[in-house]
């Protein structure tokens, strides 16, 4: 796989812990990938080692080993939170986002639009409506461990040894040390995705976008985004399952390097 180098930036929060992947494709242009609550940016380690070019990512404030917010999350927060990124590199980059980091790429496009050259979507959720009421408001419900019999165990089964024959055992407890890493806070990042109107930023997206709907259960808010780009050109992969950045991390890769050129 290919070695992954962290550091740390200055941000509105405090410090954002970033990851970075050389790689090894010289040619292919930057790439800042933007995680799904609650994981930090090795969550794109497969991917990143996949794809061999450069790529970065970091931890959103409040998880991993970036300092969290001062106020309740939202996407607006999270973006000028994530904006250092797009000074490490010297051209305009492409953005990737995977679930609600797929809103933060949205609206980063749109307040920097000379930075970001294109932007890859896979799994937009899209939580508005009165018809997703109750969804917003479970999303964002601490998870209470508290209150939950062996809650760890439960988790660790679930996401490490239920899993070891698609994930390998030090992948798998990487990104369950991510999930549980926040403890009660674990799911406060939710409210953004939860609170974001996304019609109307998707609608002022002009970069080249490449939407990718998996086979998941956010196909359909992701079929939604896409016919509110403008500029969107979707690809359906029944064939990606959960978890789609494991499983499906050379499929992805190979999507995202044909659209970056």
């Amino acid at each position: 796989m290919t070695d992954s180098q962290r550091s740390y930036l200055n941000n509105v929060a405090g410090q954002l812990h970033v990851w970075h992947w050389q790689g090894t494709e010289r040619a292919t242009p930057p790439l800042i990938c933007l995680p799904p609550v609650p994981y930090g940016g090795r969550f794109f380690h497969t991917f990143a080692s996949a794809l061999g070019g450069r790529v970065w990512s970091a931890d959103l404030p409040g998880y991993g080993c970036s300092d969290a917010l001062a106020d309740l999350p939202t996407v607006a927060g999270y973006t000028e939170a994530m904006v250092p990124l797009l000074e490490l590199v010297t051209q305009p980059a492409y953005l990737l986002g995977f679930h609600s980091g797929a809103l933060v790429a949205i609206e980063m496009a749109n307040r920097y639009p000379k930075q970001v050259s294109g932007l890859v979507l896979v799994d937009v959720p899209v939580f508005s409506g009165p018809e997703m009421e109750d969804i917003r408001a479970s999303l964002t419900e601490p998870p209470d461990y508290r209150q939950q019999e062996d809650p760890m165990n439960s988790l660790f089964q679930a996401m490490v040894v239920d899993r070891l024959d698609k994930v390998p055992y030090e992948r798998a407890l990487n990104l369950f040390f991510d999930f549980v890493g926040s403890g009660e806070e674990r799911n406060a990042g939710f409210h953004a995705a939860a609170s974001y109107e996304a019609q109307g930023p998707a609608e002022r997206v002009s970069q080249s976008t490449l939407v990718i709907a998996t086979n998941s259960s956010l196909r359909d808010g992701t079929l939604q985004a896409a016919s509110w780009i403008p500029t969107a050109n979707i690809v359906e992969r029944t064939d990606i399952n959960m978890p789609a950045f494991e499983l499906g991390a050379n499929a992805l890769a190979q999507l995202a390097r044909e659209f970056m050129g």
